[in-house]
Formats: C-alpha cells, sequence, structure tokens
C-alpha cells in the first residue's frame, strides 16, 4: 500500500511540471518557419483599423503598410518596447530568376555571389559575411553590418535564393547594440525554415537574349542603313551626273551652245514661285523617295513598339528611342533642306520666270538661269505632281513646268511628247 501511494505521488509530481510549449509556425506560399515568441506579428495583409498596430507602437499604420509594400515584408515580428525588429522579406529580380536555388551554384559562382552582396565604402561600416545551412538543408548567405559613428546602426541578414525569389530574414537596431539573444532569435528562424514545395530549375531561356540581339540589329539598321545607303547612292548619282556633263559638253562641241534645229513644238512660261518651290520640295522629300521614308519610318517603329512588347534593358528602350527621334527630326526637316537647295538653284537667273522652248531634238531654257540649249538625254526622269510637270536632270534637281503655262501646244500633247523622249533613251 505504501508502494502504491509512493508512485501515485510520483506521477502528480510529473503531471504538475511545466510542459515547454510547442513554437507556432509562421507559414508562406511555399515556406514555414517558427515564429519567435511573445512577438506581435505585423504584415501588409494586416487592416489599418487592426489594433495591433496601437499594441506594438505604430501610430502611423498606413506608412507602414506602405513600407512593406515597398519593401516586399511578408511579416513583421516587433517586440512591445521596438527593440527586436524582424522582417521576412521577398524580391522578385533577374538575378533571383537566373540563379533560382542557391543550392545549386558552383563553389566559384557562390563566392563572387557573396563578395558583391554587401561592401564596406566607409571606414566606419565592417561587413561580416559568410554561409549558413540549416537543418533542412537550406542555404542562407548571413551578413552581419556595423555602423559606427553618430547614429550607431547594426543589421543582421540571413538570406536564400529558393523557386527563383530572395528571402531575407532581417534585423536590425539602431543607436543601441544588437544583443547575443537577438542574433540567436533570427539564426534560429533560419534554422527553422522549411520550404514545403520546392520547384525544379526551368531550362535557360535564351529568348530575352535572341530578342535584344534582334532588337541591337534593327537599331544597327535604322542607323547603319542610311550611312551606307546614302554614300552609295551619292557615288552612283555622281557617276550619272558626271557622264551627262560629258554628254552635254560633246554635244555643244558639236552643235553649239545655243543651237535648236526645226520649228518649237511647244512653249511654256513657268513662274518658280515660293509656293512651287515649296511644292516641289515637299514631293521630292516625300513623295519621289516615299520607299526610303516609309522603310525607314517602318523600320524605327518596328523597332520602338518591339524593345516595348519585348522585355529588353533599359538602355535598349533608351536607344530604340532615340533612333527613332533621330530620324524623326532628319524626316521633318527633309522639306526645308531641299528646299534651301531650290531656292539658291532658281535664284542665279534674272527672273522667277522659266521660259521654255521646245524643239524635236532639243528645248531652250531661260529665265531662272542663263539661256542655255538642252538634248533630251539630259531628262533622266518625268514625274507629274498636280499641275506641275517635274523634268529632272539629276537626283534631286528638276525643271518646274507649269501645264497651265503653255503658250503654245497643249499640257497633254506636251506630256506624251515627252515622255516619248524618255522612251527613246
Amino acid at each position: 500500500m505504501k508502494k502504491t501511494m509512493c508512485f501515485i505521488a510520483a506521477l502528480l509530481l510529473i503531471a504538475a511540471l511545466p510542459i515547454g510549449a510547442q513554437a507556432e509556425a509562421w507559414t508562406g506560399v511555399d515556406f514555414t518557419l517558427e515564429a519567435p515568441e511573445n512577438l506581435y506579428q505585423l504584415g501588409p495583409s494586416l487592416e489599418e483599423t487592426d489594433p495591433a498596430w496601437a499594441l506594438a507602437g505604430i501610430g502611423d499604420a498606413a506608412g507602414k503598410l506602405e513600407e512593406y509594400r515597398e519593401m516586399g515584408v511578408l511579416v513583421n515580428f516587433l517586440s512591445e518596447d521596438g527593440a527586436t525588429d524582424i522582417s521576412v522579406m521577398r524580391k522578385e529580380s533577374e538575378e533571383g530568376q537566373r540563379i533560382f536555388d542557391l543550392r545549386l551554384m558552383e563553389e566559384g559562382d557562390k563566392a563572387k555571389f557573396l563578395d558583391g552582396l554587401a561592401k564596406a565604402g566607409d571606414e566606419n561600416v565592417t561587413i561580416d559575411k559568410g554561409w549558413f545551412e540549416n537543418k533542412a538543408g537550406l542555404l542562407f548567405y548571413r551578413i552581419k553590418i556595423d555602423v559606427a559613428g553618430e547614429q550607431e546602426m547594426h543589421e543582421l541578414i540571413y538570406g536564400t535564393i529558393m523557386n527563383g525569389y530572395s528571402l531575407n530574414l532581417d534585423i536590425h537596431t539602431i543607436d543601441a547594440a544588437m544583443t547575443p539573444e537577438q542574433e540567436e532569435l533570427v539564426r534560429q528562424m533560419a534554422d527553422s525554415m522549411v520550404f514545403t514545395n520546392i520547384l525544379e530549375k526551368p531550362p535557360e531561356d535564351y529568348s530575352k537574349a535572341v530578342n535584344t540581339l534582334l532588337l541591337m540589329v534593327l537599331m544597327l539598321a535604322a542607323v547603319a542603313g542610311p550611312l551606307i545607303y546614302v554614300p552609295i547612292k551619292s557615288k552612283r548619282d555622281k557617276k550619272k551626273k558626271a557622264k551627262l556633263a560629258e554628254q552635254l559638253s560633246e554635244f555643244h562641241k558639236v552643235n553649239g551652245r545655243d543651237t535648236a534645229h526645226g520649228e518649237a513644238a511647244f512653249i511654256n512660261e513657268t513662274d518658280c514661285t515660293r509656293e512651287a518651290i515649296r511644292r516641289f520640295s515637299f514631293y521630292q522629300a516625300y513623295v519621289k523617295n516615299v520607299g526610303e521614308v516609309v522603310f525607314g519610318a517602318l523600320l524605327c517603329v518596328v523597332t520602338v513598339c518591339a524593345a516595348f512588347l519585348i522585355d529588353s534593358v533599359w538602355w535598349i528602350k533608351l536607344a530604340a528611342v532615340a533612333v527613332t527621334v533621330y530620324y524623326a527630326y532628319k524626316l521633318i526637316g527633309m522639306q526645308g533642306a531641299v528646299e534651301k537647295i531650290q531656292i539658291k538653284v532658281h535664284s542665279q537667273g534674272t527672273s522667277q520666270t522659266a521660259h521654255y522652248t521646245f524643239y524635236p531634238d532639243v528645248f531652250r531654257v531661260s529665265g531662272i538661269q542663263s539661256a542655255n540649249v538642252v538634248p533630251y538625254f539630259q531628262i533622266m526622269d518625268v514625274r507629274k505632281c498636280g499641275q506641275y510637270l517635274y523634268l529632272y536632270y539629276g537626283p534631286d534637281n528638276a525643271y518646274l513646268v507649269d501645264t497651265y503655262g503653255f503658250k503654245l501646244g497643249e499640257s497633254g500633247e506636251f506630256e506624251k511628247f515627252i515622255r516619248g523622249k524618255m522612251q527613246k533613251q
């Protein structure tokens, strides 16, 4: 009986002993960790009116929520006196996507990665970095930053990269040293972290590199295209001009500069006014070379659209916009540039009125220039725009013929006549 009573007493004594409380788990989207005891749990999902803000000593709940959103805070553990402030933060980045899982990195790459995480730029800043592997096999980088000076600051970070994003446990103190208990608390949180859903690293996506290369090719074409095309076109035009000048010189040697045989077939007077020159300049800049203009414009538009629709780096977008703005600037100024040249060309004569007399084999021009006989082989092209016929004697220059200015002959008959001369060349 005595032994039985002793056994019952021993059981009662054991039952009366305090039992250690199991740590509460905090659960994220794909991970869990043990939440520290006796700390307030705040976060971006907490309503502004929740009494937890006031209990934690935070008066501006809206400002704190905005801070959480900006910093990517998932949960904030805060002591009642504010001395212990631990944040769990998530950050999405291209580097995180590229690394995906910190454990998969080669040793050399891990060393470079750790070296680039934080650097002391001041003699008052001391940084201690290293690696920490928790009991679940997760690899963390551990960074301790101590800042001396007028405002003392200490920060401890345990961070990892898993499933393509960075996850940091961060504690910091201002104007007070960080206690060993606080450091141990963060270490225990990192040690307790478990990822409940570990994804496989996706294969390398080379589409972005290909897209960037394509954009660079487009921009190179937009920039280098004119630089290559213009000199080639200019060289070709110079050869044509030289050949025509040689033919004209030979013609004048044989026939004289003012010799015209036969009767006049057409006589025309055209007022080369500022408006007439402006119309020709517009035609020359945007209509005659419409293919080149449209091609360049489309190339720039495609480049800009691709730069912003495709996930490209900022400098590619900036370069695409710069190329397009430059092309638009040159495009807008084309008419003015042509007009300046044409005003200079048409101001060499004694009059603004061009007098044309067309004979079977040549035509005479006077008024806007000194009287001169021009053989039809000097006309390279004939274009019509509105009431004007443009008789091109060079890539960029033409005789302006007003179809309403015929003193002899009809404009329709003249157009057939002059185009017939072109077909015989």
